[in-house]
Parts: C-alpha cells; structure tokens; sequence
C-alpha cells in the first residue's frame, strides 16, 4: 500500500511537472544532475568502453533474439477470407507507433532485457523505440554519472531510437508520457522493481504492458 500511494504520488507529480518533475526525481533519488537524452557524441563514447568480448556476447544474442522475432512475426499472417459475398473477415498486423522499454541498471545491470524488448520491438516494426535505464554510481551516496555501458551498447546496437539516463517511476513516467522526446508510448515493456512494477499496473489501461516483471 505503502508503494502504491508513492507511485501515484510521484506519476502525478509528473503529469503536472513534465520533464522538470523528472530532472526533480533523478536528483533527489538518484544524486543524477546530466542530461536525460543521451546524444551521439556520449553514446559512441560509452561505447567506447564496452570490451570486444563483451561487445561478442552480445552480438550473439541479439542475432538470436532478432531471428526467433523475425521468424515470429513470419508467423502470424495478415489475410482476408470472403464467408459469403460481399461478407469478408480477416487479420491486419498493425506495428505500435511507440514502445518504452524499461532497462534495470541500478546495481545490476540487464542487458538482456535491452535486447529482449528493443530487438523484439524492432523486428514487428515499431516505428519509435526509446529505452530509458538509470544512472549508475561506484558507491551508495556518491553522485550518478552514467548509465551502464553495456546496457547502451546493446540498446543501441538493437537499434532504439532514443536512450533516456532515468531510472524508477520517473523512467516509466517520461516514457509513457513522451517526456524528452514528444513520443508517447503504447506500450511498456521491461521488468523493475516494485516502484517500476506498480507504475506500470497503475498505466496499465492508458496503455499496454508486457507484464508485472521483477528483476
């Protein structure tokens, strides 16, 4: 009850204080003062950071996930059947405009959930995909600097079209709500914790979600 009555607090609060409000969460929760939208210049530096091993690992698994995804969306057929004439039925696979798939990175970091959802997302033709994935930080109080770098490497390498450094109900907030990038979701996918969980069973209505997913 306790994080039900914090998470509706904090989701109104965004409502009204868009952006600033977010900006507001990140530097009480997280000690996060940057900039939310990553730019090139700070992804490809990030990047620069990953090992070729792990940048391997990586390329693998997203090679399997984009081609079961593929191969899934193979699957499933559009068509039209005539039952008498003039009477037609049939199925029309329609892509969401915007996904926002949410990537834990506080203190572990999921990078199989960036290439779970932005892979996934990627391979049914969603036309905006934007990740959001929290600052991390070397000690407990010390200030965030940076999202998890092999966290970007694998969101951008998926192919996500914007990466936002916010983590929480703050996270969930800007997505659904096309906070930074005037994009709002459809639907949320990506596992959290509580916080991230109840916000997102709390929007669930206003727009699909995957699922209530722990980390």
């Amino acid at each position: 009850a306790t994080v039900q009555e914090r998470v509706k607090e904090m989701l109104a609060t965004i409502v009204e204080g868009k952006e600033q409000a977010c900006k507001d969460y990140a530097s009480k929760l997280d000690k996060y003062e940057g900039e939310v939208v990553l730019s090139k210049e700070r992804i490809e530096k990030l990047i620069s950071q990953v090992s070729d091993r792990d940048k391997s690992d990586v390329d693998y698994a997203i090679e399997k996930v984009r081609t079961f995804a593929l191969a899934q969306r193979a699957s499933i057929k559009d068509f039209e059947q005539e039952l008498e004439p003039g009477v037609f039925a049939g199925q029309k696979l329609i892509p969401m405009v915007t996904a926002g798939c949410y990537v834990p990175g506080g203190l572990y970091a999921h990078i199989a959930s960036a290439v779970m959802t932005v892979a996934t997302a990627k391979a049914a033709g969603v036309e905006n995909v934007i990740v959001t994935t929290p600052p991390r930080r070397d000690k407990p109080g010390e200030p965030s600097f940076e999202p998890d770098a092999l966290i970007v490497y694998a969101a951008h390498t998926c192919g996500a079209d914007t990466i936002l450094c916010l983590g929480g109900v703050q996270g969930i907030g800007a997505l659904r709500y096309g906070l930074f990038t005037g994009k709002e979701a459809d639907i949320l996918v990506g596992p959290g914790n509580p916080y991230v969980a109840t916000a997102k069973r709390m929007l669930y209505g206003e727009c699909g979600i995957d699922m209530f997913a722990g980390p």
